[in-house]
């Protein structure tokens, strides 16, 4: 069987594919129609998010049986069309969902104890100590919105280090494990100082974070999105932030990305970006909290075993 891969993976992955028996061809820039033109024939697609996964795209590759996404994310895909034509679709949350947790907390500590304000001022010369008093994350409560792999990772995470935390999920009931309350949305918002972000990019999640959605919050709280960009409103971010309903905000990801990882900026910054980089309550990274040297391992090697298996009745 022939493997197409479209984006750069990880050794492990390559190797593991081979192992199992499959012929690989790595083709990380040629577009679609040179693809289609010498690749119709592939029966395993992996990618990651250089480009969609759509009926046209799929019309291409008629022998395809199997998608392998190197990560969490699907909105590049379109599962029904995927589903309508019997295709498997594979994807690895459980990878990175360490890394997406720690990069989370390393985040949300860093401005819980102004860090980011800290460092500049010493490099500055000032030795400032009482304006820049910190908070104990276990006398906070923590709301995590979407319990999938990614969000109770960092429920799990937080609860083990003694932390209050109220999870949401809509589709979901008696998920949680001891020492995690679950809630609905409305009791997490009336009850948090922190809440996190662990939703996939749907037509529902889209904008989710808005100024109702800010307003919704009794408290101030400190805000963290490392889910996918779009479902926070950046304009209302911002809106937030000025009327003091949003203490601080940790974003892993941008409402400017194109797709998982590509900046749609080139040259001048939008201007909402320019605003949030001139806060120093607001900490910026990009796209990297799932992206560790033990996370791509894990992806690589789980993703092809996933593959693997889903090839079996073939």
């Amino acid at each position: 069987m022939k493997a197409l891969l479209l984006d750069d993976t990880h050794p492990f992955l390559e190797q593991d594919l081979r192992a199992g028996g499959l012929q690989l061809v790595r083709e990380f820039s040629a577009l679609l129609e040179e693809l289609s033109a010498s690749h119709s024939d592939a029966e395993v697609l992996i990618i990651r998010s250089r480009m969609p996964v759509d009926a046209d795209f799929l019309s291409q590759f008629p022998s395809l049986k199997v998608i392998g996404r190197l990560g969490a994310g699907l909105e590049n895909i379109d599962l029904a069309e995927v589903e309508k034509r019997g295709i498997s679709c594979q994807r690895i949350p459980e990878g990175n969902a360490r890394a997406v947790a720690e990069h989370a907390l390393g985040m949300l500590l860093s401005l819980l104890n102004n860090l980011p304000r800290v460092h500049r001022e010493i490099k500055e010369g000032k030795w400032l100590r009482e304006p820049n008093k910190g908070r104990e994350l276990q006398s906070l409560k923590v709301g995590v919105i979407g319990y999938g792999i990614m969000g109770s990772e960092f429920a799990e995470l937080l609860a083990n280090m003694g932390v209050q935390v109220l999870a949401y999920d809509k589709y979901k009931r008696h998920y949680a494990p001891k020492g995690i309350q679950e809630a609905t949305l409305e009791q997490l918002q009336a009850e948090v100082d922190v809440v996190s972000l662990h939703l996939p990019l749907t037509d529902e999640t889209r904008g989710l974070a808005d100024v109702q959605f800010f307003n919704g919050f009794t408290k101030p709280v400190h805000f963290i999105n490392t889910a996918r960009g779009s479902i926070v409103k950046t304009d209302e971010l911002l809106m937030a932030m000025d009327e003091g309903k949003v203490l601080s905000a940790s974003l892993d990801v941008l409402e400017y990305e194109k797709s998982s990882f590509t900046s749609l900026f080139r040259g001048e910054l939008p201007k909402t970006l320019r605003q949030l980089l001139e806060r120093e309550n607001v900490l910026l990274s990009p796209h990297i909290a799932g992206w560790t040297k033990e996370s791509f391992e894990k992806m690589g090697r789980g993703l092809a075993a996933k593959v693997l298996e889903a090839l079996q009745p073939y």
